[in-house]
């Protein structure tokens, strides 16, 4: 599925795009006052727990995946569904637009002889899930603090509105080739008359065969999807929950830099949290590098009025060091592990088979001798 040259290849590219963002985050402040704060003023207790609601956050999320897994195919195992949910953390963070997680896990569940049916379904099920988790929580903090952000960003409110408007769209498209075949043959037909104009024939040519599978795949998933309601809506629940979680990590590092906030702040941080990732989500390179650091510095420096640029770089970095660098690190170590359980088992497998065999030829031996002494 993804060898080892092409995930090395994809790191050193993470590598490189932080180098290019380091350099640039840099420029924006000076760079002995952000040392100053990381190193002089940061309360370390604040850092670690903000690391434990990020293993938090990935626990939850790991087991609303792991809910759908279990409930298409017993025979995948427990810890074998949090390895498989943990490596989307890895291929997410260093494939652009996160793409890279599904067709692991599609391939991983195949490993474990899981029906392709059922895994599309199982897949597409989470997707929905999360796509609908990120909308629901977006569109709730919008409206509620849509006063409150018009005041202190409102040269970023049409950012949001197109951030917000991506989701959706993405969410609803999906809903709707899932649930009637003519929005699917709509897109079909958009993309044959496209495809005619030659500079875009070699892009869109290829995929129409590769669409049209997609969306068979969609609309199977979709009625697999209506016999499994109660985990659907638990998956739901546990997404919601974990992200959340995840969107608060801010808050704590704001107090952990010396920031006073009161905790009545903190669902506001969490909105300012949501906004910031998901209006960078256009962004096309691996966990939206560059964007992401610039959309996070122009939210969260209204919030912290009175203190200095570089205490809001200090707290990105922070930010960004626990929520993408640390939790691409816990993704490897969840795909590490389900490859080293996968070679296992494979091993245990061709030693019983070996071991099958042995006692085949023995069982044979053994009926030729006693043939040779009936005779």
């Amino acid at each position: 599925m993804y060898s080892k040259k092409k995930i090395i290849k994809y790191i050193m590219l993470v590598v490189v795009l932080l180098i290019v963002a380091l350099i640039f985050v840099f420029n924006l402040g000076d760079i002995n006052e952000i040392g100053n704060v990381l190193i002089h003023q940061t309360n370390y207790g604040y850092i670690a727990l903000c690391v434990l609601i990020l293993l938090c956050y990935c626990f939850i999320m790991q087991c609303s995946l792991t809910v759908l897994i279990r409930s298409r195919c017993k025979q995948v195992g427990f810890l074998d569904s949090m390895y498989i949910s943990g490596t989307e953390f890895f291929f997410n963070s260093i494939t652009p637009f996160a793409t890279g997680g599904q067709p692991f896990q599609a391939y991983a569940l195949k490993q474990k002889n899981m029906k392709f049916s059922d895994s599309t379904s199982t897949l597409l099920s989470n997707f929905l899930t999360y796509q609908l988790s990120i909308n629901l929580i977006f569109g709730a903090f919008l409206i509620g603090y849509f006063k409150r952000i018009q005041g202190q960003v409102p040269n970023l409110m049409w950012m949001i509105f197109i951030g917000f408007s991506i989701n959706f769209i993405i969410m609803l498209g999906v809903i709707l080739i899932g649930c009637t075949k003519t929005a699917g043959k709509a897109i079909v037909g958009i993309m044959v008359l496209f495809s005619k104009i030659k500079f875009l024939n070699k892009f869109l040519g290829s995929r129409i065969e590769k669409f049209k599978l997609y969306i068979s795949e969609t609309q199977q998933g979709f009625k697999d999807m209506t016999k499994n309601v109660g985990p659907l809506v638990l998956s739901l629940i546990l997404k919601i929950i974990s992200l959340l979680i995840y969107y608060s990590i801010p808050f704590f590092i704001y107090l952990a830099i010396g920031v006073k906030l009161d905790y009545s702040d903190i669902f506001y941080v969490i909105a300012m949290t949501s906004f910031a990732l998901n209006i960078t989500c256009w962004v096309p390179t691996p966990g939206a590098v560059g964007g992401i650091e610039l959309a996070f510095t122009s939210l969260f420096s209204s919030l912290i009025v009175g203190y200095s640029d570089n205490v809001t770089i200090s707290a990105m970095l922070l930010w960004r060091l626990i929520t993408y660098y640390l939790i691409l690190a816990y993704g490897f170590i969840m795909y590490i592990l389900f490859e080293k359980g996968n070679k296992t088992t494979a091993s245990n497998v061709n030693e019983i088979e070996v071991k099958v065999v042995e006692l085949n030829e023995e069982n044979l031996v053994n009926e030729e001798d006693s043939d040779k002494i009936s005779e």
